[in-house]
C-alpha cells in the first residue's frame, strides 16, 4: 500500500485561507448586516429579518443536497476542487450585489431585491463552503497533520473574523457617502475571499479516495447524518454556540451604539474580542490535546459564562477599560466554543465511514454548513422581530450623513435581555452536548485503525467482535 504523501507547508496555509471567507463573510453579515438594511437600505427591521429567514428555506435543501452533488462528483480535479474554480468568480459577484445600497422608495421592491441578493449569496456561500468543509477531512488521513491542517484553517477563519470585523467599516468611513463606501467595501472584500479558492483549485490536493458508488437522490440522504449518535452531539454544541455568538453579533452594534452611547469604539471593542481570539488558536487545540475536545468545550462555556455576566452589569457611564476587558474575557470563551466544533468534524466523518460503511464527507459537511447559516439567520430574525416589536426608531438622513435617533426604553430592554439572557440559555445546551460527546483520542485512534484494516491497509482486524459492537454502540 502506497503511503500517503505530506501536505506541504505551502499547502496547508493556502487550504487554511480558504477559510477567510468562512470566519469573515459571515461576520460581516452578522454584525453589520441588519443594520446595514435598516439604517442604510431603510427596511423595517421585520421584513429584514424575513429576507434572512426566507434565504435559509433554501438552505435547508440546497446544503445537504450540495453535499450529495460534490460527494458524487468525479473529475480528473476531485470532487471539491472544480466548485473552488467557479466559487471564486461567484464570490465577487454576489458579495457585491448582496452590499449594493440600492435606492427606491417602495418597501417590497426593497424586500425583492435583497432577497433576491440574499438568496444568490447563499447559493455561492453553499456552492464553496460544503465542498470545502468536506476536504479538511481529505486533504490528510494523518490524525496529527489533519490537525495541524484544520487548526490553520481555524487561525485563517478568526484572522479574517478580526479583519472583518474592524476594515469593513473603516472603508464606509472614508466616503462621505455611505453607499459608496458600502460598494468599495463589498468589490474589496468580494476578491480577498474569492482568492484563496483560486489558489486552492492549483495548488491542492485531495488525498482521501471516495466511494465511487453514486448515491441516489432521496429524501433518506439528507437525515442519514443524523442517525449517528456523535453527530447529533456535535451538532448540539455547534448550532448553540454558534447562535450564542450569532446573536449577539447582530445586536452587539446596536447595543454598542443605543445603550452605551459608543458608536465610535464599536470597531476597537469588537478588535479586542477578536485579537484575543486569534492570539488563543493554537492554545486552544494544545488545550484539548491535553484534557481532549469535550472538555474544552466545557471550559470555554464557563469563560463565556462570566463575560456575559459581566456585560449584563455595565452601565453606559462606566469607564472604557472595563467594556475592554469583558470583549477580552468573551474572546476567551467565544474561542473554543468556535474552534472544537470543526476539530471535532474530521472525527465524524470517520464515524460515518463506521456507521455506513462509506465516506460521505459531503453529506456532513452540507448539515455543518447550513446549521452555521442556520444560526445566523435565526440570529439576525429574532433580533430584528425584537427590535421592530419595542418599537426600534430608524436614523434619519441629513444629506448623506446618518443620524441615529435616541430609542424609547422599551428598544434599550430588548437590547439588554437579548445580549444577556439568549446567550445563557442556549450555552446551556452547548453544555449538554459537550457532556454527551462520546469521542475521545484513544477512541478515535482505535476507530482509525480499524477503517485502516476495512480499506485494506491492514492484514488483522484490530478489534475483537465485543470491542467493534462496544465501540458502535458508543458512537452511532
Amino acid at each position: 500500500m502506497k503511503k500517503q504523501d505530506k501536505v506541504s507547508k505551502g499547502e496547508i496555509l493556502i487550504f487554511g485561507a480558504g477559510d477567510l471567507f468562512g470566519g469573515g463573510a459571515q461576520l460581516i453579515i452578522s454584525f453589520y448586516y441588519l443594520i446595514f438594511l435598516t439604517d442604510i437600505i431603510k427596511i423595517r427591521p421585520a421584513l429584514a429579518g424575513v429576507v434572512i429567514l426566507f434565504s435559509k428555506v433554501w438552505d435547508a435543501i440546497s446544503d445537504p443536497l450540495m453535499g450529495l452533488i460534490t460527494d458524487n462528483t468525479n473529475t480528473r480535479w476531485g470532487r471539491r476542487k472544480p466548485y473552488f474554480l467557479i466559487g471564486f468568480f461567484g464570490i465577487v459577484a454576489a458579495f457585491f450585489l448582496l452590499w449594493y445600497p440600492i435606492s427606491n422608495d417602495s418597501q417590497m421592491i426593497k424586500f425583492l431585491y435583497m432577497l433576491f441578493a440574499y438568496l444568490l449569496y447563499s447559493s455561492v456561500s453553499t456552492m464553496v463552503m460544503v465542498p470545502y468543509s468536506a476536504m479538511s477531512s481529505e486533504i490528510s488521513q494523518d490524525y496529527e497533520e489533519r490537525n495541524i491542517v484544520n487548526g490553520t484553517r481555524l487561525f485563517f477563519s478568526q484572522l479574517s473574523s478580526l479583519i472583518c470585523a474592524v476594515v469593513p467599516m473603516e472603508i464606509v468611513k472614508l466616503f462621505a457617502d455611505e453607499r459608496a463606501g458600502y460598494i468599495a467595501m463589498a468589490i474589496s472584500f468580494g476578491f480577498f475571499f474569492a482568492i484563496p479558492f483560486l489558489l486552492m483549485f492549483f495548488f491542492t490536493k485531495e488525498r482521501v479516495e471516495g466511494t465511487k458508488e453514486d448515491s441516489k437522490f432521496d429524501i433518506s440522504f439528507f437525515l442519514k447524518p443524523f442517525k449517528v449518535k456523535a453527530f447529533r452531539n456535535l451538532i448540539m454544541i455547534y448550532l448553540s454556540a454558534f447562535l450564542a455568538m450569532d446573536i449577539v453579533s447582530t445586536v452587539f452594534a446596536y447595543y454598542m451604539n443605543y445603550y452605551l452611547k459608543r458608536p465610535g469604539e464599536l470597531n476597537y471593542v469588537l478588535g479586542a474580542m477578536l485579537i484575543t481570539q486569534v492570539i488563543m488558536v493554537f492554545a486552544v487545540i494544545k488545550l484539548a490535546n491535553k484534557i481532549g475536545k469535550a472538555k474544552t468545550v466545557m471550559v470555554s462555556i464557563a469563560i463565556w459564562a462570566v463575560g456575559i455576566l459581566l456585560m449584563s452589569q455595565i452601565q453606559p457611564t462606566w469607564p472604557a477599560w472595563v467594556i475592554y476587558v469583558d470583549a477580552v474575557i468573551m474572546g476567551l470563551g467565544i474561542i473554543g466554543c468556535v474552534v472544537m466544533p470543526w476539530t471535532m468534524y474530521p472525527d465524524i466523518t470517520d464515524v460515518g465511514e463506521l456507521a455506513f460503511g462509506r465516506r460521505s464527507s459531503g453529506s456532513f459537511s452540507g448539515i455543518m454548513t447550513f446549521m452555521r447559516k442556520f444560526s445566523s439567520a435565526v440570529g439576525i430574525f429574532i433580533v430584528s422581530y425584537i427590535l421592530d416589536i419595542a418599537g426600534y426608531i430608524e436614523p434619519i438622513e441629513d444629506g448623506v450623513q446618518v443620524i441615529m435617533q435616541d430609542q424609547p426604553e422599551a428598544v434599550i430592554t430588548a437590547l439588554k435581555v437579548i445580549v444577556i439572557l439568549f446567550p445563557f440559555v442556549l450555552l446551556f445546551f452547548t453544555f449538554r452536548g459537550a457532556m454527551k460527546y462520546p469521542l475521545n483520542r484513544q477512541l478515535q485512534k482505535r476507530l482509525m485503525i480499524y477503517l485502516d484494516y476495512k480499506n485494506g491497509k491492514l492484514a488483522e482486524n484490530p478489534l475483537t467482535k465485543d470491542e467493534l459492537e462496544n465501540m458502535k454502540k458508543s458512537l452511532i
